[in-house]
């Protein structure tokens, strides 16, 4: 790596740090003045300079109401987009801020909670945690050392993960109270697993608890904090929530279009990069879903699209008939339960290429049942087309006609006007620069979704999906 590079690396990791660093001291500011009481529940130790991944902390059950209003003022001050926010328990949810430094995006994640549920059950109540809370050093509270103990083994035991840094942390916390931890254990355990848990707590040895997760978690199961009659009671919040998460899934959906050379592909493998800690996933695809099979095999590389001729036209009709019915059962099949499950998906070109370049697909049918076709396929949340003047385009790869692209090119931006959710990004620049272009499209759009769903004012529209002729990127 040059030096240059390695310059520009180094300074995207400071930026990176500071931003995380910048949203640490905020958020609990914000927290002790804005909230009765809260605590960080893990992962404090090196707060607010610095934390590896997300910042935990649980809050009382009015505060956890009042927190998109708190998180969203974190936001300003800290000059990042509160872009995504997901209910992964009734009683928890985790917020997203982004900020953009160069064409790296970070992504900070305040993950909060009242009372604390895992995989659905209750373990802790916030009123006890917080009632039994302390006084960090570093300036902010945490939970007892008991709590923090019954928090960090309940979530090793429900995730079957348990490595070595997890347990000297676990063997920490029960010497500093041996009996307090004594007494969660036996909270959730029977007899003759609280003896083994304190033994292994006490001299940092796990390697019994390691040789049978799955026996220790099935019987922590048993003995979550809830009575049958309370769980039942809770029956309705949890139909609730579960309809909501249908209804509004979290996951995000994103389209990229553009001629060939503008750079697609780079654009998508960057941003998958970037935005995955915001996601439990990312799932690519090229064109269609690809449910049906069909002939083509995906992953080979054209290098002569428009080199066969086109099918008839009863051939075209069934073609299109077949990807249409792909695409239907695509989404239902696969893109819906992803993204309900928060993933993210990207598409390298979709059906509203066939719109500009049908000839791609040999497609010699009616131009009108194309366009009926683009109407009936489900909608991406966001299409992004990458545009270029057509001698940038040119000067990448030349697979078709220089006529052919400049056409392309134009019909492209004759798509994106006529779609009210697709944005246009000069494609033109160091691919750096469209990256970080890409991303702040993504942010913004799902910025606005998740102002939305909390009931929080949404940010003003970018000049390119505020008005079109802005969209057009000055190439």
């Amino acid at each position: 790596m040059s030096e240059v590079n390695l310059n520009y690396a180094s300074q995207s990791r400071s930026g990176a740090a500071q931003a995380k660093a910048s949203v640490a001291r905020a958020l609990i500011g914000a927290l002790s003045g804005d909230c009765k009481a809260y605590c960080i529940l893990s992962g404090y130790e090196r707060l607010p300079d610095a934390f590896d991944t997300d910042i935990d902390f649980m809050v009382g059950e009015q505060d956890f109401r009042r927190l998109p209003g708190i998180i969203e003022s974190v936001a300003r001050q800290t000059n990042t987009r509160l872009f995504q926010s997901v209910d992964h328990e009734m009683t928890g949810r985790a917020y997203f801020l982004a900020s953009q430094a160069g064409s790296e995006l970070t992504i900070v994640q305040p993950d909060s909670a009242s009372d604390y549920r895992h995989f659905g059950s209750l373990w802790l109540r916030a009123d006890e945690v917080l009632a039994a809370r302390r006084w960090h050093p570093r300036g902010f509270w945490i939970p007892s050392a008991a709590h923090e103990f019954a928090y960090s083994l309940i979530k090793r035991l429900n995730k079957l993960d348990l490595k070595p840094h997890h347990g000297r942390k676990l063997h920490l916390l029960y010497l500093e109270d041996c009996l307090g931890c004594d007494r969660m254990i036996g909270r959730f355990f029977s007899p003759r697993r609280r003896n083994a848990l304190r033994r292994m707590a006490a001299c940092d040895d796990w390697a019994e608890l390691c040789a049978t997760l799955d026996l220790f978690r099935k019987e922590l199961m048993r003995h979550a904090a809830e009575s049958p009659a309370q769980w039942a009671a809770s029956l309705p919040r949890r139909a609730l929530h579960l309809l909501d998460r249908i209804a509004r899934p979290t996951g995000a959906w994103v389209a990229f279009m553009g001629p060939d050379g503008s750079g697609k592909s780079l654009a998508v493998d960057g941003l998958r990069r970037q935005l995955a800690p915001a996601f439990r996933g990312v799932d690519r695809y090229h064109m269609r879903p690809r449910i049906l099979r069909g002939n083509a095999r995906p992953g080979v590389e054209v290098t002569d699209p428009h080199g066969q001729p086109p099918r008839g036209v009863a051939a075209s009709i069934a073609k299109l008939f077949f990807m249409l019915a792909d695409y239907l059962l695509g989404y239902a099949l696969r893109i819906a339960p992803a993204l309900r499950r928060t993933r993210l998906i990207l598409f390298d070109r979709y059906v509203y290429d066939l719109l500009v370049d049908s000839k791609r697909v040999r497609y010699g049918g009616p131009q009108w049942l194309l366009r009926l076709a683009a109407r009936m396929v489900p909608r991406p949340g966001l299409v992004i087309v990458l545009d270029a003047s057509a001698e940038v385009l040119w000067s990448r790869k030349q697979e078709v006609p220089f006529a052919e692209i400049v056409r392309q090119r134009s019909a492209y931006l004759d798509v994106a006007r006529s779609l009210p959710f697709a944005v246009v990004v000069n494609a033109a620049q160091p691919s750096d620069a469209v990256i970080r272009d890409c991303a702040a499209a993504i942010a913004d759009y799902l910025s606005r979704r998740t102002a939305q769903r909390l009931g929080l004012q949404a940010p003003p529209l970018p000049a390119n999906a505020a008005e079109s002729e802005r969209a057009r990127c000055q190439c």
